[in-house]
């Protein structure tokens, strides 16, 4: 079973986006989360994603677990984009972990969260969600 649901959230174009990311690396998207600093809808998560699980609410209730730290997100880019003036505006964040690698693409105080293999290529990654974006 794969959950696979349309954006309900965001201003930018996330399914168009997450098919980009899916096409670019085949296989290797396991988990994609559009959120806003509110709230947060699951777009698509892949068998090997379900199975973390007993079922979708407690999936769900993780999720709303991880939702309530988004602000940190927004407040490291700031903090980013404060101290190293001149660097531009910081685009996404990346966390590669043993056996994952958690992707965060911000548009404004919105964004997409994915998850990939480790070792996936996260700048190539970043880049084919961000020409959906603009």
């Amino acid at each position: 079973m794969v959950v696979s649901e349309d954006s309900k959230l965001v201003d930018f174009d996330a399914d168009a986006a997450l098919a980009s990311a899916r096409e670019e690396f085949e296989g290797e998207i396991r988990l994609c989360v559009e959120y806003t600093a509110d709230e947060f809808h699951t777009l698509y998560a892949d068998e090997t994603t379900l199975a973390l699980y007993g079922d979708r609410e407690q999936m769900a209730d993780h999720f709303e677990e991880v939702h309530s730290y988004v602000h940190v997100d927004f407040t490291e880019r700031d903090l980013f984009e404060d101290v190293f003036v001149g660097a531009g505006g910081v685009r996404s964040f990346v966390a590669q972990m043993d056996h994952v690698t958690l992707v965060r693409v911000l548009s404004g105080q919105q964004g997409l969260f994915f998850s990939t293999d480790p070792g996936a290529e996260v700048t190539a990654l970043v880049e084919a969600v961000e020409d959906e974006l603009d």
